[in-house]
């Protein structure tokens, strides 16, 4: 089962993490650890090129894990559009884990 965790400090997301093989299918052919990796690795590269910000984030392929986050401390511009492509990103996840109900647990975190 991948785990996706999304922690938020009010309502605006902070960071978003997923842990695990969905169980799905065999390495290599599994759709929704697929989905969850192309969702997440775009939301890196999105806030890189797009927004021109240095997301804080973390890869481990072995576990496999994946975390992403905005850096601590940004305003303006730049936390709106993180924002939004924070909230896209959940928006996909949200999407292929209603679909595939039994292979992803999502939960959401507040931040102190």
């Amino acid at each position: 089962m991948i785990n996706i965790t999304i922690i938020k400090k009010n309502q605006d997301i902070i960071t978003i993490e997923a842990k695990g093989h969905s169980g799905y299918a065999q390495a290599g052919l599994d759709i929704v650890c697929s989905a969850i990796s192309v969702l997440t690795q775009n939301l890196i590269n999105s806030l890189i090129e797009l927004v021109k910000i240095s997301p804080v984030y973390v890869i481990n392929d072995d576990m496999p894990y994946l975390s992403v986050s905005i850096p601590q401390g940004l305003n303006g511009r730049a936390f709106q559009d993180s924002q939004l492509l924070m909230r896209s990103a959940e928006l996909g996840i949200r999407d292929v884990a209603n679909s595939y109900k039994k292979y992803i647990k999502i939960k959401e975190k507040q931040y102190d």
